[in-house]
């Protein structure tokens, strides 16, 4: 499970500890750090940031129909809540192809099915839902998170389904 860590202060170590203490008839010492794994908000595990120049992109955010992007990184942009894909054939950034013809990104000419993908920009230029994939399509190795959204490209959301490991 992909996960981070949320560290929580002495003020609440107290709270717990008196609380412990009441239940359990135990004591704890007040500076103990308690730490609990929470995953990232409406995040899928196993990372696979498909933008992460941008903290409002990432799996298990809602798509949001009408700006163009892929927000949820499936590959697609704009589609509705069965995700079904966008019928819309307009080209909006002059790259030849539309989002009903696959553009995970209308709104900048190099991102599009069949784009090279550029290792290092933390965007998915190809439109395959993966960022940062090498030449040989293997995953990002980048465990980073450059946009703070708490989510990172590695290891991509392949590894997630179980379908591929990281062998």
């Amino acid at each position: 499970m992909n996960a981070f860590l949320v560290r929580f202060g002495p003020a609440l170590v107290g709270l717990a500890v008196v609380v412990l203490a009441t239940i359990a008839s135990t004591t704890v010492a007040a500076r103990t750090t308690m730490w609990e794994m929470r995953p990232p908000h409406g995040a899928t595990p196993g990372g696979g940031d498909c933008n992460d120049n941008d903290p409002n992109v990432y799996p298990g955010h809602v798509e949001i129909v009408g700006n163009r992007v892929d927000d949820d990184c499936d590959g697609l942009a704009d589609e509705d809540a069965n995700d079904n894909p966008s019928g819309d054939t307009n080209d909006f950034d002059g790259d030849g192809v539309s989002l009903a013809m696959g553009d995970c990104n209308d709104t900048t000419g190099g991102i599009h099915p069949g784009a090279v993908e550029v290792v290092g920009n933390y965007v998915d230029d190809d439109c395959d839902g993966l960022a940062d994939e090498d030449a040989a399509d293997h995953p990002s190795n980048d465990a980073a998170d450059h946009d703070g959204d708490q989510v990172i490209i590695a290891p991509d959301a392949i590894f997630a389904s179980g379908f591929e490991s990281a062998s």
